[in-house]
């Protein structure tokens, strides 16, 4: 081994300040050095830092700096789900993109993970990449710092988020109302109020105003409310906010107070309220006498006849098939000995077993309004869908503006999900398949890049019957 003095010059001249030339193996090796003060032996002591390269009368041939890894683009991406719902949903992407530009195809990708794969916002760019709505809609940022000030922004736009909705609701629709309250994880939001969740926790929540088309078959229009208020204000100031002229709030028989009834006849808002059975405004001489000469007629509902009698504003209905099921579950409890079921008390009020009290002013006749009625079950239905399948029973928003993005984001989800379940109603399938089966099934087919060029995967027999039968084309 040489030593120092014999290093050769072309060595030598790439000694520096702070560095040291190491003889190892045959090589030479250049460092940096540093110095460090050593209590014990009272000294100076050089300490070795890092490697800078290795020396040959050709030059320093630097380290090699190991760059790091980029991640590849996903080869295998899910397509089946996504392309058919895109598919469907043409129309409403370029009308928030028109409306919102740029922020509408944002907005687009996040409601379409929410519906394929329930996603939280910290999820959402995980479930971006790895499908093929990235190279549909690519370069979008869906990290979950840029959703979050995505979100901030976005809450801002309520006025062009009602001309949006707006744009969904004709002038001689059918609308009906009614709403449902979402327990929130805030406490800084001046909207949340405490109150009874479903679970039966007192927790801080708000009220979510939910407007269905009964024509279109789609949630139509939301407004969010403060979790307290529940009062014809609020129901005149988003029938008010959403421009509908033919709004009809249908709502359940907590609503039918007095008060209520007064407030909504001056504030000019058309209703469909269930009354109570007990109710003195129902009269029910049609029922109680046996026949059916005291109704005024009837009409056909699911293959079975419905009776009614219309005086004024009470519109009373007779179900047969429900009279039939609730006297069978009345005398079971009495064979049972249930408390409080006894044959007096079914003889009392036999007459009013099957029967459908309804008070409205919206003008309709009594076949329209026992029809609009039921439409309640669709929007309780798409309550379920947004807190159901969509996992979006509550919120975890810290301010009204992010709070506002949240329930855009889920109505437009919402609108998906019907745009699902309609194409599912209208072949004729909801018994066999439902949203989450459809969803599944179709999400396991897949895009896989071979020598540069996407090719779909192969489709199992189970998956290729459901989508004969729904009429679907994938390719």
């Amino acid at each position: 081994m040489p030593k120092r003095a014999d290093y050769p010059e072309w060595v030598e001249k790439h000694r520096d300040k702070g560095t040291n030339i190491s003889f190892i193996n045959g090589n030479y090796y250049l460092y940096a050095v540093s110095s460090k003060w050593n209590k014990e032996k009272g000294r100076a002591q050089k300490k070795t830092d890092a490697y800078i390269g290795k020396i040959t009368e050709k030059g320093l041939i630097p380290k090699k700096v190991r760059q790091p890894r980029e991640e590849p683009a996903a080869t295998v991406k899910e397509y089946g789900a996504t392309s058919v719902i895109m598919g469907l949903s043409e129309d409403l992407l370029q009308k928030l993109r028109d409306k919102f530009g740029a922020g509408g195809e944002t907005i687009y990708a996040i409601a379409l993970s929410r519906l394929i794969e329930q996603c939280p916002f910290k999820r959402t760019e995980s479930h971006y990449i790895n499908s093929y709505v990235s190279e549909v809609l690519p370069g979008l940022k869906l990290s979950p710092k840029d959703i979050s000030l995505f979100l901030k922004d976005f809450g801002g736009k309520r006025s062009e988020m009602v001309e949006f909705m707006r744009g969904f609701i004709g002038d001689d629709a059918n609308i009906v109302f009614d709403g449902t309250a979402i327990v929130s994880s805030s406490d800084k939001m001046s909207i949340n109020r405490l109150g009874y969740s479903s679970a039966g926790n007192f927790r801080h929540q708000f009220n979510l105003m939910y407007a269905f088309s009964a024509d279109e078959m789609q949630p139509a229009y939301y407004r969010v409310i403060a979790g307290n208020v529940r009062d014809v204000a609020a129901l005149s100031m988003t029938l008010s906010e959403s421009g509908m002229k033919n709004g009809i709030i249908v709502a359940d028989k907590g609503f039918a107070s007095e008060a209520n009834f007064d407030g909504m006849e001056s504030a000019n808002i058309k209703y469909i309220v269930p009354l109570k059975r007990n109710s003195s405004e129902i009269d029910y001489a049609a029922f109680e006498c046996g026949g059916k000469s005291g109704f005024d007629g009837h009409f056909m509902f699911m293959g079975r006849p419905i009776w009614f009698k219309a005086r004024g504003r009470i519109y009373c209905f007779l179900d047969p098939e429900l009279k039939t099921d609730e006297e069978r579950g009345y005398l079971s409890a009495i064979e049972r000995q249930t408390d409080g079921y006894t044959i007096e008390k079914f003889h009392a009020k036999q007459h009013e077993f099957g029967s459908i009290a309804l008070k409205s002013n919206a003008g309709k006749t009594a076949q329209e309004t026992f029809l609009l009625y039921k439409q309640r079950r669709e929007i309780e239905q798409s309550f379920d869908f947004l807190k159901n399948l969509l996992e979006q029973d509550k919120s975890f928003m810290q301010s009204e503006k992010s709070l506002e993005s949240w329930a855009f984001i889920n109505h437009i989800a919402l609108l998906l999900c019907y745009m699902v379940f309609n194409l599912i109603k209208t072949k004729g399938l909801i018994s066999q398949y439902s949203i989450a089966d459809f969803i599944f099934q179709l999400k396991y087919i897949f895009k896989v890049k071979i020598d540069g060029e996407w090719k779909t995967s192969e489709i199992t027999k189970k998956t290729a019957a459901m989508i004969s039968k729904l009429g679907l084309h994938i390719t």
